[in-house]
């Protein structure tokens, strides 16, 4: 059953974004969410005007994150074991995202945007398929055709998922751009889950397809592991009739493997033996390397919040790639997990030979305590971060863990804070490494439960307590 934000008239709310009033936001949308009306679905139905008006692609992203994270918040209640349901919490966040999105949503608003004609699969000539004509499209930087491709799998009544799987097997050995294009198509599609997918579909897809197609020089790797899957020897295609079940521990090793100094060959025959020799899942192997992106970022420091960021985008786009195996199962997509391990290798080498040692100034605060009750704990955790106290966080954090309470509580606290972040200022950066951390934390494979993936909760935390911050949510 749809929520009353999918059925309820909103144009108030638009017209309040456009404007970038916040005042007028908050007066609108708390009765609204007051209704029962979730903060994730109206995002949702914003950002499908905003898709219309985001030609950079960060508008869309920091909606995505801004809609899981009001999810944590609106289960909150729950994981504190409170009577009552309030959806009311995801207020602060849901302002700041409108804020940040309004100049997306007027240019949206007022767009006349026309969608080219589908290609549909009945049009392929004999001996193509859509597969090769997507590859001859993005490798040939005709984003027009791209965009007719998936409009055509759209209008002949093809599943969502094989809209999804031809397009991350159109880009899966290419990169340019810091990986946006994988984490465009990746997050456009999970915003799109908000809606319920249907005739908004269009939306999406015509703010998507832009970014698809080869328009920038790549780095040297990519036609690396290009060539390696190339390589008759390198098949993929047993993976699809493997019976037995995953040895998801020859994953590990792949984290040590991507943070050495090998080249991208060795890199990449490391990943095909996990998957294909070892008997690691997709799933294992994408978290696994997404473990070995917050290695990195414990590299640079606090005091330099742009390399913070430029070291994060390791982080978002090994989610983005293991989120892939969480929608579909289909081998065409398994070459991002090659792309994956290769990027953050190169990242690694990049920030060995630039290390940023510029760090944030160490916050104590004389916040104590926080008991052995989740409420407590998650209370001491927020005015911790609040007051940037990153030590106190950490331990406070760790405490909850040990004690066995549920992991979704701690990352919905971290969420709230993250209201606190200026999106315009960051283009949303902190959510998303915010959201990144704490997809990774809760989906880590059950059979890897004795790793130990504190990287993903030390990155959440520095994420929201060290980000730039307006006073637009002070008094919400």
């Amino acid at each position: 059953m749809a929520s009353i934000a999918l059925r309820t008239d909103i144009s108030p709310l638009v017209d309040a974004t456009m404007a970038a009033d916040a005042h007028q936001i908050i007066a609108i949308a708390r009765p609204l969410l007051e209704q029962e009306g979730r903060a994730a679905e109206l995002l949702g139905r914003i950002g499908m005007i905003a898709a219309h008006g985001d030609s950079d692609g960060h508008t869309i992203l920091t909606l995505d994150a801004a809609s899981i994270l009001s999810r944590w918040i609106d289960v909150l209640p729950l994981v504190l074991g409170e009577e009552q349901q309030s959806f009311v919490r995801a207020l602060p966040l849901l302002v700041q995202a409108l804020v940040a999105a309004a100049p997306a949503v007027r240019a949206g608003n007022s767009a006349h945007d026309t969608y080219p004609e589908p290609f549909f699969p009945s049009d392929l000539s004999e001996g193509q398929t859509v597969s090769s004509r997507m590859h001859d499209a993005i490798y040939g930087n005709d984003a027009n055709m791209v965009e007719r491709l998936l409009l055509g799998l759209y209008g002949s009544g093809a599943d969502y998922r094989t809209m999804q799987i031809r397009t991350y097997d159109g880009i899966s050995t290419t990169f340019q751009n810091a990986g946006h294009p994988v984490m465009f198509a990746v997050r456009g599609t999970q915003l799109l889950d908000t809606v319920e997918w249907g005739d908004r579909v269009p939306n999406i897809l015509h703010w998507l397809t832009p970014h698809l197609p080869l328009h920038t020089e790549e780095p040297t790797w990519v036609k690396t592991v290009h060539d390696f899957l190339s390589d008759p020897h390198h098949s993929l295609e047993s993976y699809r009739t493997r019976l037995a079940f995953p040895k998801e521990e020859n994953a590990l090793p792949l984290r040590r493997l991507v943070l050495s100094d090998t080249d991208t060959p060795q890199i990449c025959q490391g990943v095909y033996d996990a998957l294909m020799n070892k008997g690691a899942s997709s799933h294992a192997i994408g978290s696994t390397i997404a473990l070995a992106a917050t290695d990195l970022m414990q590299r640079v420091g606090d005091g330099d919040r742009a390399a913070f960021v430029r070291a994060a985008h390791g982080l978002l786009f090994a989610s983005a790639v293991r989120l892939v195996y969480r929608e579909i199962q289909d081998i065409d997509a398994l070459p991002l997990l090659f792309t994956s391990a290769a990027f953050i290798n190169a990242l690694h080498k990049e920030l060995e030979a630039q290390p940023n040692t510029a760090e944030a100034p160490v916050a104590h605060s004389n916040i104590l305590g926080g008991g052995l009750i989740a409420p407590s704990l998650l209370d001491t955790l927020r005015e911790q971060l609040d007051v940037r106290d990153l030590t106190g966080a950490f331990s406070t954090a760790r405490r909850y863990l040990q004690l066995g309470y549920d992991a979704r509580g701690l990352f919905a606290t971290i969420a709230l804070v993250s209201a606190l972040a200026d999106a315009s200022a960051d283009m949303g950066h902190t959510w998303q490494v915010v959201q990144a951390a704490g997809e990774e934390f809760i989906g880590w494979p059950s059979a890897l439960s004795g790793t130990n993936i504190e990287g993903f909760l030390h990155v959440a935390l520095r994420a929201a307590a060290f980000a730039p911050r307006n006073t637009l949510v002070n008094n919400v």
